[in-house]
């Protein structure tokens, strides 16, 4: 067998890029039906203003709809930090051995095959998660070509 590698930036301009990109098209997923109840809500909110003057939905709609785009805004702030702060990855797939060697700035770590959990696809990246709700981006190239089989 052989070892697959792939190396990728996340700290240069075109990493961060990506990063923003994969982790807006994961919120889109996990938001959907939020902000649909945020959608119904909101006009809830109207037509209690128009029949029953009274603005108290439309208040509460406008408060989760802050708190919503507030949570998101911060955790892409975190997610593009994290992901400058791992600067220049490898990943090495070892196909002998089932494990995936990932190095960069916050260290060295091996990740057995087999203690991969649900894998997500979106268009730049594979998103992988792992040990209890971790998620292992890994963007387009051999190794997720490899994984993907």
């Amino acid at each position: 067998m052989m070892t697959i590698q792939q190396t990728v930036d996340w700290a240069s301009p075109d990493g961060q890029l990506l990063v923003a990109s994969v982790y807006r098209q994961m919120q889109r997923r996990v938001l959907r039906w939020p902000l649909l109840a945020l959608a119904l809500l909101t006009v809830i909110g109207i037509v209690w203003v128009v029949y029953y003057r009274n603005i108290f939905f439309l208040l509460a709609a406008a408060l989760l709809g802050l708190l919503v785009w507030w949570n998101t805004r911060r955790s892409l702030s975190r997610v593009l930090m994290t992901a400058r702060n791992s600067g220049v990855t490898e990943f090495r797939l070892d196909q002998e051995n089932g494990a995936l060697h990932i190095v960069n700035a916050q260290g060295s770590f091996r990740l057995p095959l087999t203690s991969m959990g649900g894998v997500s696809r979106y268009q730049g990246a594979l998103c992988v998660q792992y040990r209890d709700n971790a998620t292992l981006m890994i963007p387009d190239g051999p190794v997720r070509t490899v994984l993907e089989r």
